[in-house]
């Protein structure tokens, strides 16, 4: 028993590591304001995990458009963490 619970730590050590190590470093948003741009695995690397954007695990984020970005999603963890870009021009490159 104790050493299929240490088989399946070492499992899910190996799993969160290779999700880290393989994390996206930019993601681009083009837009008719200024692109965006994600700096994807910064924004991993200081929240230390990925359920606080998504939701059902790794990939897309479901929904994920302008509406998602303005409120709940990036302006909404930055006004609540108060880090980050809150104003047009912090993520718009021509904003």
């Amino acid at each position: 028993m104790e050493r299929k619970i240490h088989a399946a730590a070492v499992v899910a050590m190996l799993i969160l590591a290779a999700g880290a190590a393989s994390a996206i470093e930019t993601i681009t948003f083009p837009n008719r304001i200024g692109q965006v741009s994600f700096p994807h695995k910064k924004h991993q690397d200081a929240l230390g995990q990925c359920r606080g954007c998504h939701e059902t695990g790794p990939g897309k984020i479901d929904g994920f458009d302008k509406v998602l970005a303005h409120g709940k999603g990036c302006k909404g963890c930055h006004e609540a963490m108060k880090r980050g870009p809150v104003l047009c021009k912090g993520c718009h490159g021509g904003g």
